[in-house]
């Protein structure tokens, strides 16, 4: 067996994982897209709306992530849509 077709399969892969994660984004950048996605608001109004949130939440709860944030801002969203 040749060596050199299993290396450039494993560096195509591990280029492929690479990318994907890279296009993906951060935690935060996907859960800020899920906001848009579910609020009904037009993007301007959404993205005051959540500014308000995020400050809101960031007074009452100092010193988390901002993921941790919008996973709250995102869990309210939805217990409040039941």
């Amino acid at each position: 067996m040749e060596v050199r077709p299993v290396l450039i399969f494993l560096g195509l892969v591990a280029l492929g994982i690479f990318l994907a994660l890279l296009i993906r984004g951060t935690e935060a950048q996907r859960l800020r897209r899920a906001w848009f996605r579910n609020t009904p608001l037009p993007r301007v109004q959404a993205e005051e709306s959540l500014a308000r949130h995020l400050m809101a939440l960031k007074e009452r709860f100092p010193h988390r992530t901002e993921a941790w944030y919008l996973k709250k801002v995102l869990s309210d969203l939805h217990r409040d849509r039941r």
